[in-house]
């Protein structure tokens, strides 16, 4: 029915007598149904019960919502994801899902899907081959290679992509020739990355989400995950229930996290560094502090106890907008009921003083002997579900794979594990550039615009934009982004969904929009908040005209002639491999050093079979 039919319905005015008499009649009318229908209607059979839609089959795999890594099972038939169940037994979601992660099956198979290739010809969109995008694309990017370098292409991978793919993102960039490569978590925990690791070698979540049922305080600053992790925030619950944990929030707002607290500071928004240089000097004026861990495990807190001492209750009451004695009692609850477990995300690291904040969190857990324990640590909360997987991965402009920095050393050891010779490799980049930083997703459209001290300038001029899964739109930079994606020869967007930034972008040609499948519709394993690793199994095959990032790459390496060294360290060496297992066990033998040898397919797996962690 169109909208000017039902505008020329007449309105019906129905009073509340009448209205009763028509319920009325409509309930008769439904008795007599039920009692004419008999015979019709029977009891379910055990296995009508037992299968929702007979002759399914059911697959556990895992959430891509958030950072949590809840278990989803779902109950597929001919290729069709018909029916999702929560996972009772899996040791994060614990028999439960969010709102948005209850829509996953809604989300495979929504509409509003890229359905097939498009490209943006004289401001208009047209439906394209696969084969014809690959080859214009290649084309184009091959023309800008040998005019203007490597260097003149930015690649950015992404966080709601598998481990896998991430890898052979950084990997495809390093071959193109490039460190012009990075992805979500610039913009939002790369001020936690850079102070946790000031202080600790590496700046992640240091405990499961179940470990902080251990805890017996739980300090939040900066997070709302009663929200942001609404499943994952049962723990929390779990630990006041089982435990009779106390929970603080500091907070300028006051939020659903909030109003179950036992205690809530409500703070001027920006000082966070003054209330924790609070608690530390009442910390240490008390003795709360653990003289034998600061002793044996720490160095350099003498200077931070020199500068803490500035600010006593009464400063910061002045600057946090609190009363003195409210300082007081959450650092004693705090300090004396340990181990603690210290909560952030956002709120502590988008600020103009972001790193500082996240160095004197872990220094406050140090002095407090809260680190490396069950029930304490810094458990800093991700947001997408792979952007802890992703960074690992190397998808950074400053990194390889396993935070291997952009080094000699670093690309003759992954040289090795990609078994093609360094000498070729390093020809791959332009003069003296393999070893330099490339642009950043926060600053990258300064390398299109050149109007300004360009950063990491010696990266070049970009001329092309090839995006895997990231938002580009920041609040701060938006003008920018616009202006660069508008003057860019090349912007080439890989997606499930049509991007933000193809719509702002006026370009009128030189716009391509590919459809990658969702994780839905591949295997690989993704690394939740707590950097437990779990293997996401494929529930239906791609639909529509959708592939999978990986394919999308093996496609491009092709056209640019690097796929046989591209698929070397997989399977045989001669391009007989298993996607991903193969690509799992190519990540375990280059990782080593971080820890993940043992990251294998059969160990993931069996994981995720068994809902174990």
């Amino acid at each position: 029915m169109s909208e000017n039919i039902i505008q020329e319905l007449p309105k019906l005015k129905v009073g509340r007598r009448s209205f009763l008499k028509m319920a009325a009649l409509a309930g008769a009318m439904g008795g007599s149904g039920a009692l004419a229908s008999g015979g019709v209607v029977r009891s379910a059979t055990a296995q009508e019960l037992k299968e929702a839609h007979p002759g399914s089959k059911k697959v556990k795999t895992i959430c891509t919502a958030c950072s949590v890594g809840c278990g989803i099972i779902a109950e597929v038939k001919n290729d069709v994801w018909v029916r999702q169940e929560v996972a009772q037994d899996h040791p994060v979601s614990l028999g439960g899902h969010c709102s948005k992660g209850s829509g996953m099956i809604d989300m495979i198979r929504s509409q509003k899907r890229v359905k097939y290739p498009m490209k943006k010809e004289n401001g208009k969109w047209k439906r394209i081959s696969w084969d014809q995008a690959i080859d214009e694309i290649s084309a184009k990017m091959l023309e800008v290679r040998s005019k203007h370098g490597p260097d003149a292409v930015q690649f950015f991978g992404s966080a709601k992509v598998s481990n896998e793919q991430a890898y052979y993102i950084r990997k495809f960039a390093a071959f193109f020739g490039t460190n012009n490569i990075d992805h979500q978590a610039r913009l939002c925990h790369s001020s936690t990355v850079t102070g946790v690791a000031n202080i600790f070698g590496y700046g992640a979540m240091t405990n499961h989400l179940g470990d902080i049922q251990k805890a017996k305080s739980i300090f939040i600053m900066g997070s709302n995950p009663a929200v942001g992790h609404p499943v994952g925030f049962q723990h929390f619950l779990k630990a006041k229930e089982i435990n009779g944990a106390k929970l603080i929030v500091v907070e300028p707002r006051f939020t659903r996290t909030a109003a179950k607290a036992d205690h809530f500071l409500q703070i001027r928004a920006g000082t966070d560094i003054a209330f924790m240089h609070g608690m530390i000097n009442l910390i240490v004026k008390n003795g709360w502090e653990d003289k034998k861990y600061i002793e044996d495990r720490t160095m350099g807190v003498a200077e931070v106890l020199k500068e803490s001492a500035k600010y006593t209750p009464e400063v910061v009451a002045d600057i946090c907008g609190i009363k003195p004695e409210q300082l007081i009692e959450v650092t004693r609850l705090y300090a004396q009921n340990r181990p603690g477990s210290f909560v952030w995300a956002m709120g502590l690291t988008q600020h103009s003083v972001g790193t500082g904040n996240t160095r004197i969190a872990p220094i406050l857990q140090l002095i407090l002997g809260n680190m490396g324990k069950s029930g304490g640590g810094c458990n800093i909360l991700r947001g997408h579900d792979n952007v802890q997987g992703a960074s690992d991965m190397g998808c950074l402009s400053e990194n390889l794979p396993g935070y291997f920095p952009n080094a000699e050393p670093s690309f003759k050891h992954w040289a090795n594990v990609w078994q093609v010779d360094f000498e070729w490799l390093k020809a791959r980049f332009a003069p003296d550039m393999m070893f330099k930083n490339g642009f950043t997703l926060a600053r990258w459209w300064q390398g299109v615009l050149q109007e300004e001290k360009i950063y990491n300038g010696d990266s070049g001029q970009l001329k092309v934009l090839f995006n895997i899964g990231t938002g580009l739109i920041s609040i701060s930079q938006t003008n920018e982004v616009k202006r660069a994606l508008d003057k860019i020869d090349l912007f080439v967007m890989i997606d499930p969904f049509p991007h933000d930034a193809i719509a702002y972008s006026d370009k009128p040609d030189g716009i391509y929009l590919l459809p990658a499948c969702s994780q839905y519709e591949t295997s690989g394993t993704v690394t939740a908040t707590n950097r437990s690793g779990q293997w996401r199994y494929q529930v239906v095959n791609p639909i529509y005209e959708s592939k999978p990032d990986h394919e999308i790459l093996f496609a491009f390496a092709k056209k640019f002639g690097f796929y046989n060294e591209y698929v070397r360290a997989l399977g045989d060496g001669k391009g007989n491999f298993v996607w991903p297992e193969d690509a799992t066990r190519e990540i375990a033998k280059g990782v080593k050093t971080i820890g993940l040898s043992g990251w294998l397919p059969e160990r993931l797996k069996a994981h995720t079979d068994n809902w174990h962690m």
